[in-house]
């Protein structure tokens, strides 16, 4: 299964205090925090970790089907290669590992993490609105299956995640959407096109 994570660089510095007291300690295990605290640029380095924690939150819910609880010290980050605003690494959750592809900018922080599993995915970010995002990843879906943009439906399943639906009937489920200020984006296996 596919997760994904976009992260506002200027909203989350904004909005988010990450440097409060008990913020780091409640996320983040020490050799965490020793990453953060020894980047050139902790204030990336703590949305980095973040977003790769969230994505594979999303992945791991959706494989499992499970309902909505994240607990942040359950899923351990490391990160293998960083060169040049690329970003691979690896979450373990649970005894599962994932992997994670995760691009850096000045504006955003944009992560895609995958079940080993997996033979592929496509992702595309936006500078829109997730209204405007999810339009974009139905038309895509379309596309790629031959299917009818019209008889399709992105609608949230009983345990609050994304399906979509084709002819009311559930059709797709392995992808992932995210938004935060104003990114979107969409992450999703490529399989049966």
């Amino acid at each position: 299964m596919i997760g994904n994570d976009v992260v506002d660089l200027a909203v989350a510095a904004e909005q988010s205090n990450w440097s409060r007291k008990g913020f780091l300690e409640k996320v983040f295990s020490s050799e965490e925090k020793a990453l953060i605290r020894n980047s050139e640029d902790p204030h990336k380095m703590v949305w980095l970790l973040w977003s790769m924690k969230e994505a594979v939150y999303k992945a791991h819910q959706r494989k499992f089907d499970l309902p909505r609880r994240l607990s942040w010290r359950d899923l351990i980050c490391f990160v293998e290669k960083n060169e040049r605003g690329e970003v691979t690494g690896k979450v373990e959750h649970l005894g599962k590992v994932y992997y994670t592809f995760s691009e850096v900018t000045q504006h955003y922080i944009h992560t895609t993490a995958i079940d080993p599993s997996e033979r592929g995915s496509k992702k595309l970010i936006f500078e829109a609105s997730s209204e405007v995002m999810k339009q974009k990843f139905l038309q895509d879906i379309s596309k790629d299956f031959s299917v009818e943009l019209e008889l399709l439906c992105l609608q949230k399943n009983s345990e609050g995640i994304p399906t979509i639906y084709y002819k009311n009937h559930p059709f797709f489920t392995a992808f992932s959407l995210s938004s935060h200020g104003k990114y979107a984006a969409f992450s999703r296996a490529l399989m049966n096109c």
